[in-house]
């Protein structure tokens, strides 16, 4: 008798507690939960979740639609800032395009300079060649010129000796005349 009233107590009591699971709506959320994007799941007053995502995140309505807007806003600069960068790398590209065109210039500015460079030293060259004959012609001039002025002393000694012999001559002469008469 003890064991028919246990088995019908246990039997009561299996019944209370199906009643009470069937009397609540049991709704799983399943761990693919987890990786999916979209709107979040409605939670309903007076019904029992059981989650098998590793991690819950409770939000109210209100806090919901604020994220939901600061999403959609981020969407919207997203897009923004994509166009920005799109401008952005459009004026990198034209810049590095400038760059390359600058650099071009500066290798025949280069080579223009060095040809430049080039016949200035060749010019440089036959300047010092002109300067060097122009001094050999220089100093032969001035050994001319020293032979010339070396002449022309002797040339005025030579007349003054003369001179002082014919002025010699004459007064001796001058004497001769005088004491012969």
């Amino acid at each position: 008798m003890k064991k028919t009233i246990l088995i019908l107590f246990i039997l009561s009591i299996c019944e209370v507690f199906c009643q009470e699971k069937d009397s609540l709506k049991v709704i799983e959320i399943p761990e693919s939960y987890a990786d999916r994007s979209g709107e979040p799941f409605a939670v309903k007053k007076d019904s029992l979740y059981v989650f098998r995502t590793p991690d819950v995140f409770l939000v109210n309505k209100k806090s919901f639609l604020a994220i939901k807007n600061v999403y959609q806003s981020t969407i919207d600069q997203d897009k923004m800032t994509k166009e920005l960068v799109e401008k952005y790398t459009q004026t990198l590209r034209r810049n590095i395009d400038l760059e390359k065109r600058l650099n071009i210039n500066f290798t025949k500015s280069d080579s223009l300079d060095q040809i430049v460079y080039q016949k200035t030293q060749i010019t440089l060259d036959h300047t010092q060649k002109a300067l060097d004959y122009t001094i050999n012609s220089l100093d032969k001039a001035s050994n001319s010129l020293e032979l010339v002025e070396k002449a022309s002393k002797r040339q005025r000694r030579k007349n003054v000796f003369e001179k002082i012999l014919i002025g010699i001559a004459g007064v001796g002469a001058g004497v001769l005349i005088g004491v012969s008469l």
